[in-house]
């Protein structure tokens, strides 16, 4: 005899009928409400089986929840800011450089390629921070560009001293009007 026949072979859980005595039995009885009871009993004990089993199945896949610090990006954060890296600017750069180059942040805080990527960075938003201040034109009137300026200066403007056309006929003009007077307002000048 082979040794897998003596082997007890698991047996499913069986449904057990309820069989009805004879004396509930009359002429009378409803077979067919009979057999939907019986089918609604056979149905709630199979659902009941296959509950038992889906719960048997699930509690040993339950395990504990673990978590690494890269999942959970408030610790790298909380980190870098502690490190003297705030701004949203400079914390994404902190971590897409860290993802890019594979190191971890703490790692990254302290390598020099990455401390020049940050000090680029700081110093363009600094840039940025201090001309958007500025109020009024970006500069394009100055004093070379004045007519009293050249007056005073006693020569007319060349094309490399007013790149502006319109100015420097401007100018131009100005020095017309003062050629009949020399340049003077007055008769005593």
């Amino acid at each position: 005899m082979d040794s897998n026949e003596n082997e007890a072979v698991p047996a499913a859980e069986e449904v057990v009928e309820e069989e009805t005595p004879e004396a509930e039995l009359q002429e009378d009885t409803d077979w067919k409400a009979e057999a939907i009871k019986a089918r609604r009993i056979a149905s709630r004990y199979r659902n009941q089986a296959i509950k038992a089993k889906e719960v048997k199945v699930e509690a040993p896949k339950v395990e504990a929840p673990t978590q690494k610090p890269e999942d959970n990006g408030l610790l790298q954060k909380a980190f870098l800011r502690s490190e003297g890296i705030k701004t949203p600017k400079e914390i994404e750069l902190a971590l897409t450089t860290a993802k890019k180059w594979g190191m971890e942040v703490d790692q990254l805080v302290d390598d020099e390629d990455f401390k020049v990527k940050l000090e680029k960075l700081r110093t363009a938003e600094a840039n940025i921070a201090a001309t958007s201040r500025i109020k009024g034109s970006p500069g394009s009137q100055s004093a070379v560009s004045t007519p009293a300026y050249w007056l005073a200066k006693g020569t007319p403007p060349t094309a490399a001293d007013v790149p502006d056309r319109k100015v420097r006929a401007q100018i131009v003009r100005e020095f017309m009007k003062n050629a009949g007077t020399n340049g003077k307002k007055f008769y005593n000048d």
